[in-house]
C-alpha cells in the first residue's frame, strides 16, 4: 500500500509538470500565431519550448488536425490511422487548451485547440505499482500450489525458501524502480528517454520473474530454443554483479532443444550463483554445452571449495545449504525444473576440494 501511495504522489507531480509544459507550449503557439510566424517552425524548434516526450496534436476549431508532435515512431506506417487513434485517445484523457487568434484590433477572430496525453514514462510509472501488485499475488499463488502439493517434510522448507526467494528476486528491480521515482521527484529536468529505457529494463526483469514463478506448479510450455543463447544471456546479466576476480569462460556448441526458456534460464542462474558462492573472492568458472551419447550436456565447473561425496545428493534437497546466509532453495528448484519439467537429470559429476567441482545436466535428445 505504501508503494501505491508513494507512486500516486509521484504520478500527480509528473502530471502537473506535464500539464504546465503543455500550457506554456500553447501560450507560445498563441504568441507565434498572432505574430504571423509559421506554425511548423515551432515544431522544429525544441530549444524554445522543451517537449521531447509528451504527445501533442493541434487542431482548428472544427477539430481538423493542423500539426502533431511526439506521435509517430521511426518507421511508422499507416500514419493517418495512428494520428487519428492518438487524437481520439487525447480527447478522452484531458480537456484541450484553447489558443485564441486575434486581429490587429485585438479582437478574437478564430481559435485553435491543443490536445495532449500522458508521456510514455508517465504511463509506465502509472502501470508499475499495479503490475508489481499482480506479480506479488501470482508469486504467492505459486508458492501456495507448491506448498499444497509437496509432502509435509518439504512444505515448511519450500514455504520458507520461496518466501525468501520471492523477496530476493523482487528486491533488485523494485529497489531500482523506487530509486527512479525518487530521482524523478527530486529533479526539475530529467532525461526521459534514458529513464524510460531503464524503467523498462526493470519491468522486463519483473516479467521474467513472473513467468518463472507462474511456471512452477503448472504444466510447462516447451519450445525449441537456442541453448547457447539462453546460457550466455542469463550469465551476462549476472556477470555484471559478480567480482571481476571471478573469471567466466564458455565452451558452447550451437544446439537447439525443446525447453521452457524462463525455467531453464532460472536453472542456469542458480548454477552460476552456486559456483560464485563456492569460489568466494577469486577463481574460475567454466561452462560447457555439447552433445554426448545421444544426450545434450550442460556442465558448470568451478574452482571453489568443493564438497564431500556424501553431500552430492543432499545439495539438491530443499533447505540444505552450507552457507550461513543461504536458504537452500536454488539447487532444489534446479533439480525439480530439470527432472520434472524437462525429464532430464542433474547431478554432481565430481568434486575435488579447492580444485574442481562439476555439476552436470543431461537432457535426452
Amino acid at each position: 500500500m505504501s508503494l501505491l501511495h508513494f507512486s500516486k504522489k509521484i504520478i500527480s507531480d509528473i502530471k502537473k509538470r506535464e500539464t504546465s509544459t503543455i500550457e506554456r507550449y500553447a501560450k507560445f503557439i498563441e504568441l507565434v500565431t498572432n505574430n504571423e510566424y509559421d506554425l511548423v517552425t515551432l515544431f522544429a524548434d525544441d530549444i524554445l519550448i522543451e517537449n521531447h516526450s509528451i504527445p501533442v496534436i493541434i487542431t482548428d476549431k472544427e477539430k481538423n488536425i493542423i500539426e502533431h508532435k511526439n506521435i509517430l515512431k521511426e518507421g511508422s506506417k499507416v500514419i493517418n490511422e495512428i494520428i487519428e487513434k492518438e487524437f481520439s485517445s487525447m480527447q478522452n484523457q484531458y480537456e484541450p487548451i484553447k489558443i485564441n487568434i486575434y486581429n490587429k484590433k485585438g479582437d478574437i477572430v478564430d481559435f485553435q485547440f491543443v490536445y495532449y496525453k500522458n508521456s510514455q514514462i508517465l504511463e509506465i510509472i502509472i502501470f508499475a505499482p499495479y503490475f508489481i501488485s499482480a506479480l506479488t499475488v501470482l508469486i504467492l499463488l505459486s508458492i501456495y500450489l507448491i506448498f499444497y502439493y509437496s509432502n509435509k517434510s518439504e512444505k515448511d522448507q519450500l514455504w520458507t525458501g520461496l518466501a525468501k526467494e520471492t523477496a530476493h528476486q523482487l528486491g533488485t528491480p523494485l529497489s531500482s524502480l523506487i530509486g527512479w521515482n525518487e530521482y524523478i521527484r527530486s529533479k526539475e529536468k530529467i532525461d526521459k528517454k534514458y529513464i524510460s529505457k531503464e524503467i523498462e529494463k526493470d519491468l522486463i526483469r519483473l516479467k521474467i520473474i513472473t513467468d518463472r514463478f507462474s511456471g512452477i506448479g503448472s504444466k510447462p510450455i516447451l519450445k525449441k530454443k537456442n541453448l547457447k543463447k539462453i546460457i550466455t544471456n542469463n550469465i551476462d546479466y549476472l556477470k555484471k554483479r559478480v567480482s571481476s576476480e571471478i573469471k567466466t569462460s564458455f565452451n558452447l556448441k550451437e544446439i537447439n532443444y525443446e525447453i521452457n526458456e524462463q525455467l531453464f534460464g532460472w536453472v542456469i542462474e542458480n548454477l552460476y550463483k552456486n559456483s560464485v558462492d563456492a569460489i568466494g573472492k577469486n577463481g574460475d568458472i567454466i561452462i560447457n554445452l555439447f552433445e554426448e551419447n545421444n544426450k545434450i550436456i550442460v556442465e558448470f565447473s568451478d574452482t571453489g571449495q568443493g564438497m564431500k561425496k556424501t553431500e552430492f545428493k543432499k545439495i539438491f534437497n530443499p533447505g540444505y545449504t552450507t552457507k550461513t546466509r543461504g536458504w537452500g532453495l536454488g539447487l532444489a528448484l534446479a533439480y525439480r525444473i530439470i527432472s520434472d519439467y524437462h525429464k532430464g537429470i542433474i547431478y554432481v559429476k565430481e568434486s575435488i576440494k579447492n580444485i574442481k567441482t562439476t555439476i552436470r545436466i543431461e537432457l535426452k535428445k
